[in-house]
């Protein structure tokens, strides 16, 4: 009935329709996908975006505030001197001066403090007696009398 060749022919029409059809949902499909890929990246990229302004507006806040509440403290400083300084002319009159007895130290004051006067840098090793090894010599701790024995 049928001729092999209208068999072969029709084979070859179907799977020529069949792979182009495939082909085109295959590359639609993936496309999509693509598509749905950048567009998350792309909320993610926003997201990140906008949280690191966030951030960035949450510390400069912070520091604004912080100078403010310094400048604050400042004030209330040098109103609290003020009120002392004042306080100490009325009451003692010529007797004492604030301002002075405050950026002067005497010589009495560092005598009886003289852990305060003579200060040095810390060391970062024991200090050895004139008489005595160092801690880097290579007899350090030994005892030679068990020395001489071993």
């Amino acid at each position: 009935m049928y001729s092999m060749s209208n068999l072969v022919i029709a084979l070859l029409i179907g799977g020529g329709i069949g792979g182009v059809t495939g082909w085109y949902l295959a590359m639609t499909s993936r496309g999509d996908n693509k598509r749905k890929v950048i567009m998350d990246l792309e909320s993610q990229l926003d997201q990140a975006k906008q949280g690191r302004a966030d951030f960035e507006a949450e510390v400069s806040e912070h520091f604004a505030q912080t100078a403010d509440l310094l400048h604050k403290l400042t004030d209330d400083y040098r109103a609290v001197y003020t009120h002392l300084a004042n306080g100490a002319e009325q009451l003692c009159g010529d007797r004492v001066s604030i301002s002075e007895a405050a950026l002067t130290v005497s010589a009495d004051d560092a005598a009886d403090k003289p852990h305060l006067v003579d200060m040095a840098q810390p060391l970062d090793y024991a200090p050895k007696k004139p008489d005595e090894q160092g801690q880097l010599s290579e007899t350090f701790g030994l005892d030679k009398s068990n020395s001489s024995a071993a």
